[in-house]
């Protein structure tokens, strides 16, 4: 299991799950399969857990159980309820979060790797309390773009390093605004003062700015973490 992959993106990950498969077929799931690794859940026995939880909670609804069966197999005729399709709607606009940021970077770049991990993501662990993680830190087996919207659409947050022009981090960033979420800029101090800049898009956002002579670390994590805060209206 990812280690961002908290009980709540669990459940996240069910409903979505769920929702998935009953909007296609256009009818209840006739019998749940193994989906404890497709929910991110450590085992079938904590998903099976998690199914009868939001039972209880009134989010999903199974038709009827077979004592015959074991495990998640024994579920028959799921669906979700209204609340359950209330949720599963506004996960489908962002409007879930997560407990981790997304981080859009270039990669491959020895100055922004090594910033990252010395700088970045200690910053967002140790002051803000998220883990930051980006699509290398995603195992699961699927379609990448897929993959990303859901890892975005989940976030708590995006910080964007615009530093090499990466068209990817722009477009990453501009989904991640267009379901709301808080978007953190970053840029390196030389990049960012060029005449070429950044795009005029976001060169009038705030923009948190780093230095590969890494003279103003210090710096930089106090003004990313404000403005993280202010943006998580945690300050």
């Amino acid at each position: 299991m990812n280690e961002f992959t908290s009980p709540a993106v669990q459940a996240m990950n069910l409903i979505r799950y769920i929702g998935d498969q009953v909007s296609e077929s256009g009818e209840p799931i006739r019998q749940l399969a193994e989906i404890s690794e497709e929910i991110g859940a450590p085992s079938e026995e904590l998903a099976k857990q998690l199914i009868e939880e939001l039972c209880e909670h009134g989010v999903v609804n199974v038709r009827n159980t077979s004592r015959a069966l074991g495990g998640l197999a024994s579920y028959k005729g799921v669906s979700l309820t209204l609340k359950g399709w209330e949720q599963y709607e506004a996960e489908k606009r962002g409007g879930f979060d997560g407990n981790y940021g997304f981080l859009a970077m270039q990669f491959d770049e020895s100055d922004l790797e090594s910033f990252v991990r010395d700088v970045v993501k200690p910053a967002v662990k140790e002051d803000i309390g998220c883990d930051l993680v980006d699509m290398r830190d995603v195992s699961k087996a699927g379609i990448i773009d897929n993959i990303m919207r859901v890892r975005i659409r989940d976030a708590k947050f995006v910080i964007a390093d615009l530093t090499h022009g990466n068209n990817g981090a722009y477009w990453e960033a501009g989904y991640a605004e267009g379901l709301g979420k808080p978007v953190i800029y970053i840029c390196e101090k030389e990049k960012f003062e060029s005449d070429d800049g950044t795009h005029f898009d976001t060169n009038h956002c705030t923009t948190v700015i780093w230095s590969k002579s890494r003279d103003n670390d210090e710096d930089f994590r106090r003004e990313l973490t404000a403005t993280l805060r202010r943006s998580l209206d945690e300050s």
